[in-house]
């Protein structure tokens, strides 16, 4: 049976630039997925263009407002399921950007598993906040670290299973363990890759990031300290001219 994909952005007004030029290197490079969600915080809807986000492929959803959008951002994808009823999601950045073209199915399952990494190059401290993050809200120790940004693909059943031991293991939502945890103490996809680790191991096929790229078609800019025009010149010509043609983001 195939399994249908979709692939998640959430994002924002100030990364709208960096989220156009995304959908447009998934239109020219990617396949393999049935469409793109993006989600936006309901604060930055007016700041953004529908027309420049949604098409035959891609639609867009409103999520609520966070007093810390950086904690919002992480719990919201935490809830995709809600946003998708794909089988498995795949979730992306607005300054990830393809490169060349890329088969998703290819690259994310082997032999029908999704494919999940860790980090065994990672200089990460084992104190950091981040790095222990799944070890707390488990309650058992984790061992390699599985803080590293997305891509990361998920059986769309995780993301409920995640939440409700959230609830039985600590009594609160997911939302509220993040805010109690704080920005530096939570990371979402190290408890998506360490719930899949010590609960349904056996269910991925892992791959060590440090060796072999999830994704190598696809490279992760930093939407913080570069813009879409600066890193012009190391897109393929696919994708160059909507990166210099892009308006600056607003300041932050």
């Amino acid at each position: 049976m195939t399994t249908t994909l979709d692939i998640v952005i959430r994002s924002f007004h100030r990364d709208r630039r960096w989220l156009r030029l995304a959908l447009r290197s998934v239109s020219v490079f990617a396949s393999g997925h049935r469409q793109v969600v993006v989600i936006v915080p309901r604060s930055s809807l007016a700041r953004m263009d529908r027309e420049e986000i949604e098409s035959d492929r891609v639609r867009l959803h409103v999520c609520r407002d966070y007093a810390d959008d950086y904690l919002g951002q992480q719990i919201t994808k935490l809830h995709a399921d809600l946003y998708t009823d794909a089988e498995a999601v795949l979730h992306l950045d607005s300054d990830h950007v393809f490169v060349a073209p890329c088969d998703l199915r290819a690259r994310l399952f082997d032999h029908g598993r999704p494919r999940m990494a860790f980090d065994s190059g990672s200089t990460r401290p084992a104190t950091d906040g981040w790095r222990q993050c799944p070890a707390a809200f488990l309650g058992e120790p984790v061992g390699p670290d599985v803080t590293s940004p997305p891509p990361v693909v998920v059986p769309r059943d995780v993301y409920a299973a995640l939440r409700g031991f959230c609830r039985e293991k600590h009594g609160v939502s997911i939302a509220r363990y993040a805010f109690a945890a704080g920005v530096g103490r939570f990371c979402e996809f190290a408890l998506l890759r360490g719930f899949a680790l010590t609960r349904e191991r056996e269910r991925y096929a892992w791959v060590d990031g440090a060796r072999r790229p999830l994704l190598p078609e696809c490279r992760n800019f930093w939407s913080r300290g570069q813009t879409p025009a600066s890193v012009a010149g190391v897109l393929p010509p696919e994708l160059a001219a909507d990166a210099v043609s892009a308006p600056p983001a607003e300041g932050r």
